[in-house]
């Protein structure tokens, strides 16, 4: 120990490696050739990898293909249905309108709205059985059948 309370020396004790000295001392030999067992398992190796990467991308491709063909038939059969619910929706607005001028004319008033109005009793729009349209459809039949009700003569 020195005197300012470090430890010196240590580096000079007998038998201390240096910074220089390695151990175990470099070897310059040519390295080892590959047993034959190793180099057949490599090519085995690489050639299953070659060939899982192409049925890989074989499969990559034909996924794609399909899902392109997935789209466009989608679109496909949206478009249709468009047009078709465009072209359905055009029919239901002309007979709308043929059948509301047919309304306006003939008959008592109650009759008219009677034309306009669902009174089968089917579905909803009918109003069926447990429907709030119910007592109305009853009302509209009993107005159109009654030729003294109210507003029955029209204007």
């Amino acid at each position: 120990m020195s005197p300012g309370g470090t430890i010196t020396g240590t580096s000079l004790l007998p038998g201390a490696p240096t910074a220089s000295t390695s151990y175990p001392p470099p070897s310059f030999e040519e390295p080892e050739e590959e047993p034959e067992v190793i180099k057949e398992w490599r090519a085995r190796r690489d050639a299953q990898r070659a060939h899982r990467d192409e049925t890989s991308t074989e499969t990559k491709a034909e996924t794609i293909k399909e899902a392109q063909q997935a789209i466009d038939d989608f679109y496909d059969n949206y478009n249709d249905k468009k047009e078709k619910n465009i072209a359905q929706t055009r029919r239901e607005a002309e007979e709308f309108l043929n059948s509301r001028d047919d309304t306006t004319a003939g008959g008592t008033s109650w009759e008219r709205i009677a034309k306009l109005v669902d009174l089968s009793g089917k579905g909803m729009k009918g109003g069926a059985t447990g429907t709030g349209k119910e007592r109305f459809r009853e009302l509209l039949l009993s107005l159109r059948k009654d030729e003294n009700a109210p507003g029955a003569t029209g204007y």
